[in-house]
């Protein structure tokens, strides 16, 4: 994946299409050697959190043509993790955004401006 930045820009493009709100696109190189770019969103219900991953499943092998390695927790619904490999997407409903707080993990992180975010 050449450009993180910009893979990540189209997947939060993806999630803010589906309605996904609290969204949170950070830029993490140089705090973690987990990924380089996290997104982090929000939806209401569990039909959202998948909704949101389908979206961005499907518009990141259109325009990237890139798959993720893994996605898990779409049978629940709750808290659902595409691993892109240097990008992490974090789809969580509320109450699991609330209670992991992952967005407090990298303070110092570059946030990333995304159109259309609420």
């Amino acid at each position: 994946m050449e450009n993180v930045l910009e893979f990540g820009q189209i997947a939060a493009s993806a999630a803010v299409d589906k309605k996904a709100g609290k969204i949170a696109l950070m830029d993490v190189r140089g705090l973690t050697d987990l990924c380089d770019v996290v997104l982090i969103c929000s939806a209401e219900n569990e039909r959202q959190t998948v909704a949101v991953a389908n979206e961005i499943e499907e518009r990141c092998r259109k325009v990237c043509g890139v798959k993720p390695y893994a996605v898990e927790g779409k049978t629940v619904g709750n808290w659902v993790l595409m691993d892109y490999g240097s990008v992490l997407v974090h789809i969580f409903q509320a109450a699991a955004r609330d209670y992991y707080a992952l967005d407090s993990l990298w303070p110092k992180a570059k946030k990333i401006l995304v159109d259309g975010a609420k």
